[in-house]
């Protein structure tokens, strides 16, 4: 049985014309899939670059974006039994979260503790998520490196700074002027990006332990310039020209020269290229374990602002102009 549902819709890559809201029907779910309906979807660079047609190896339009989301449990399918039906999971979507209902498969949901923040909760599926991998697990942040996180003021980056203190780090980063104040407020030094005086300041200082790069490109060339003797330079997302609104530029090059720089074994520098999945067998517990840090109030993952469903269009347009720091969301449902 079928079950009525409205959902985003990238009806072909370009701006934000090619965005609509579509209602439709969604058929009950499959087999080893749940039913859920969507309380928050998380809202990040990704679904701009989706609608450009930018996001590596995305599908072709039309499409439904929505990477990640939290919503109660509806129906379960043939053979599922995990969840009831009013439970809260989250789960790390790539597609199809900007919906009223998702059939998603009950190996990726999550249970949410009682007691989460549901906003909060978002956020850390996927901008949290990515930051805790980076920082922990991949660079391994020890007490008195110093790190430096290009989008500091972002959600990942915000995200990076905040878990990098935690590890005992002193953080660095680049950001807009505006959030220049709130940067230093929680104890980072931000400088801007496009005057590249970060440049010669980090190397003053003897380099950056760990450099959080999302920027690519040429970017990745001048935060490699900054990295210590024993340096490690994480590049990831590729989004120097989304933000800067420039034509479409492949990223793979960029890639390829940033992994080269490995063989330069006798550096005693590192570079990896970034990217999250949910079927890494660390991010399921790792989620798990940011979800007790932040109902316990370990961490407090701030939110940049909420957008109804039915803004998706102003969601888009506001993303890089929004003053303050944290994490983008759209409503959905009310929980």
């Amino acid at each position: 049985m079928s079950t009525p549902s409205r959902k985003v819709v990238i009806t072909a890559f370009g701006d934000v014309s090619n965005l609509s809201i579509v209602q439709t029907t969604i058929p009950d779910p499959p087999k080893d899939h749940v039913q859920v309906r969507t309380i928050y979807s998380g809202f990040a660079g990704a679904d701009i670059n989706m609608r450009l047609g930018r996001y590596p190896m995305q599908k072709k339009a039309p499409l439904t974006p929505g990477y990640c989301l939290v919503g109660r449990v509806t129906k379960n399918g043939p053979n599922c039994s995990q969840f009831r039906n009013g439970d809260i999971v989250a789960c790390l979507t790539i597609y199809d979260a900007e919906a009223d209902f998702a059939n998603l498969p009950q190996k990726y949901l999550i249970p949410v503790p009682d007691g989460t923040d549901l906003q909060q909760a978002t956020a850390l599926i996927a901008d949290w998520s990515t930051a805790y991998s980076m920082a922990i697990n991949t660079a391994k942040v020890k007490p008195g490196q110093k790190v430096f996180v290009h989008g500091i003021s972002g959600a990942v980056g915000h995200a990076a700074m905040i878990l990098c203190q935690r590890q005992g780090a002193k953080v660095y980063g680049t950001c807009s002027e505006r959030n220049f104040a709130t940067v230093e407020k929680f104890g980072a030094t931000p400088f801007t990006y496009t005057n590249k005086e970060w440049i010669p300041a980090m190397q003053k200082i003897g380099g950056a332990d760990a450099i959080f790069d999302p920027l690519g490109f040429e970017s990745w060339d001048e935060s490699y310039s900054i990295l210590s003797r024993t340096g490690h330079l994480l590049g990831y997302g590729g989004n120097l020209a989304t933000l800067n609104g420039q034509p479409e530029r492949s990223i793979l090059w960029p890639t390829v020269k940033l992994l080269l720089r490995n063989l330069y074994f006798w550096s005693g520098k590192k570079t990896t290229f970034f990217y999250i999945t949910r079927d890494d067998k660390k991010f399921k517990p790792d989620l798990v374990k940011m979800f007790v840090m932040c109902r316990d109030g370990e961490i407090k993952v701030p939110i940049k602002e909420v957008f109804d469903l039915e803004d998706i269009k102003t969601a888009h347009e506001s993303w890089s102009k929004t003053p303050g720091i944290g994490s983008f969301l759209v409503k959905v449902s009310d929980p």
